[in-house]
């Protein structure tokens, strides 16, 4: 015993290193159920939108992301919360309660596939020409309350092409199908999940809102868009509609030869609909950070009556807060982007 304690005493200092280390492997590898958000990147948009027109820009529209670390260490957590620029929140909050981070990720891919096809659908309507628009499935957006679907294996992203067998490539199929069904049946939903096939039965409920029979979940139609010029976007490293706006008025500078930039920087977020709406988006104080980081002259901002201006007056805020230096402009549509745009002195 005396020997144990002698040999304790002479190598304590060696112990405590090696515990120490230990905990700090363990700390590193081990993950936690949070999410970190801060400034993500502001990138020119015209390397990643092809339409066959070339055209040579003295300034760039920039798109703006916001960077996210899902289940990060102890350490990532400690520096995100002594850095004012970064957030953190769980990840049920930051993922909206989606089944997983996978069901997650397949439904940002599509709302980014989507707003390049509403890019392309607003850009040749402003443009009055005409564009190729199908129907090719329904996307589970988010789950209803009361349904079944859910814990019978349906996910959030999870694009539905067939029920029971039968094509429910369209919003009126797959009503039709349903409408021969009451609530109790189970029913066989087909279809793709991240791009590979997926077969789940699910019994149906009835719906408050109708009474009718339904699977329980809030739907889009999910859309392939053919535009009569080779359009091609890269934008796959990316994730969510927000980038919408911008892409929309490249393709529209590339399709009319008009640099609409003026020799400015000029950054900006939205989503974007048919018919050139813009819609309200997240973490706009982080896009604002990349912006200003790129050295943005201007940032076009939503301005959404029916969000509250919320985005508009996170974006005031921010500036005001941190001192940054772009110019925060309203746009409630596409056509409010363009007047601007084109109001703008060329930048001597």
């Amino acid at each position: 015993m005396a020997a144990r304690r002698h040999w304790l005493r002479r190598n304590w200092t060696a112990i405590v290193g090696a515990v120490v280390a230990v905990l700090i492997v363990v700390a590193y590898y081990w993950s936690w159920p949070y999410v970190i958000s801060g400034p993500g990147s502001a990138e020119p948009v015209h390397p990643r939108v092809e339409t066959g027109h070339k055209l040579e820009e003295k300034g760039a529209f920039l798109f703006t992301t916001v960077s996210t670390r899902s289940r990060p260490n102890v350490f990532d957590l400690l520096y995100a919360r002594l850095n004012p620029r970064m957030d953190i929140s769980t990840q049920e909050k930051a993922t909206g309660g989606t089944v997983n981070l996978g069901a997650y990720r397949n439904l940002l891919s599509w709302m980014r596939d989507s707003s390049e096809a509403g890019a392309l659908m607003a850009a040749y309507g402003a443009l009055k020409r005409e564009i190729k628009v199908e129907e090719q499935g329904v996307i589970v957006r988010a789950f209803s309350e009361g349904t079944k679907a859910r814990e019978h294996g349906l996910q959030e992203g999870d694009i539905i092409t067939s029920i029971d067998g039968k094509s429910a490539l369209k919003a009126e199929e797959f009503a039709a199908i349903l409408a021969e069904k009451k609530p109790g049946d189970v029913v066989k939903l087909g279809g793709t999940r991240g791009g590979k096939p997926f077969e789940v039965s699910v019994p149906l409920i009835k719906m408050e809102s109708t009474g009718k029979a339904g699977v329980g979940f809030y739907r889009d139609a999910v859309l392939k868009v053919t535009a009569p010029d080779p359009v091609k976007f890269d934008f796959n490293d990316t994730g969510g509609p927000s980038a919408g706006l911008m892409m929309t008025l490249e393709i529209v500078a590339q399709l009319t030869g008009e640099d609409l930039t003026r020799g400015y920087r000029i950054a900006g977020t939205g989503t974007i609909a048919a018919d050139g709406s813009v819609g309200q988006i997240g973490g706009i104080q982080y896009k604002l950070m990349a912006a200003d980081r790129e050295k943005a002259d201007y940032f076009l901002v939503p301005y959404v009556k029916s969000g509250n201006y919320s985005n508009w007056n996170d974006a005031q805020a921010t500036v005001n807060r941190l001192k940054l230096k772009p110019k925060l402009v309203k746009v409630s549509s596409l056509q409010d982007a363009l007047d601007f745009l084109r109001e703008l002195e060329p930048k001597k």
